[in-house]
């Protein structure tokens, strides 16, 4: 099987600011997508929601200073992940469309295996 990250990017504090109501809707949505995923004989191997960007710590790139806050500055960040194990790249986008529908953006990609990493 192949694995892949699906990550989920959107406002990054839009989420904070949902009604208790709009939060449940939202944890339902993802209760389905991971109910589909299992009837659809994708593998969900690990993944998790993120706390606000804004509690970020960075480094940028080439240095060795710590900074507070997204690397980015930019309102959409990444806001969770899943990784998943299919043979079914279809199927899996199939099912991203209930996360899409929650208002954030998915972005699907494939992982690097060892033994491309070996090549």
């Amino acid at each position: 099987m192949t694995e892949y990250v699906v990550l989920l990017m959107g406002d990054a504090e839009r989420w904070w600011d949902l009604t208790e109501e709009e939060r449940r809707a939202g944890y339902a949505a993802h209760e389905e997508f991971s109910a589909r995923l299992v009837a659809g004989g994708h593998r969900i191997t690990g993944g998790a929601e993120l706390h606000r960007a804004s509690e970020a710590r960075t480094i940028p790139p080439g240095t060795t200073t710590v900074t507070d806050g997204p690397w980015a500055e930019t309102t959409e960040q990444v806001g969770g992940f899943y990784l998943v194990e299919t043979d079914d790249l279809d199927g899996l986008m199939d099912c991203c469309v209930l996360l899409a529908a929650t208002g954030d953006a998915v972005e699907v990609r494939r992982c690097v295996t060892p033994q491309e990493r070996a090549s």
